[in-house]
């Protein structure tokens, strides 16, 4: 598995860690053909439902400051942003260390994973032609399970991400 493979699958167990310490489960469609890696839902209540495409680059550290950049293909920013869709759509980074084998580490009292995740809902924003595209993601946005339940209640009352 190359490096970018062990990126992709470590973000996607990242999200998953989350998800299933919220309660939420996660399915991943066969093809992204949406800019779609996976769907976030409830089996209970209101079922709300959240799609994610879901990102790693161990280029950014820990951010300082209350926002870090993130290139983004025009085609995944511009499928994001559409906001004429069912299930609400965000972009979440994962940032990781540099060194592949510093991204977990483990002892028979816990597990960590190295750094975090963050969420970031383009809806609304404007069409971009540019092949890359510069977001801006906040680092208020962390990617926890309380974030997480949150984001998914106000979806289940109707509200958007």
């Amino acid at each position: 598995m190359d490096l970018s493979d062990q990126k992709e699958r470590f973000s996607l167990g990242y999200v998953h860690a989350v998800a299933a310490v919220a309660g939420f489960d996660m399915t991943e469609p066969r093809v992204d053909k949406d800019s779609i890696d996976v769907t976030l839902s409830s089996h209970t209540g209101v079922r709300p439902r959240l799609d994610l495409q879901v990102k790693c680059t161990a280029r950014i550290q820990v951010p300082k400051g209350d926002k870090f950049p993130f290139r983004l293909s025009a085609k995944n920013y511009n499928e994001l942003r559409l906001d004429n869709v069912i299930t609400p759509r965000l972009l979440v980074t994962v940032l990781v260390p540099p060194d592949l084998e510093s991204w977990l580490s483990q002892s028979r009292s816990e597990m960590t994973l190295r750094h975090c995740g963050y969420w970031l809902s383009l809806a609304s924003m404007p069409l971009r032609n540019e092949s890359q595209i510069t977001v801006q993601m906040p680092t208020e946005n962390v990617l926890t399970p309380v974030a997480l339940r949150k984001l998914m209640d106000t979806l289940g009352k109707g509200g958007s991400s």
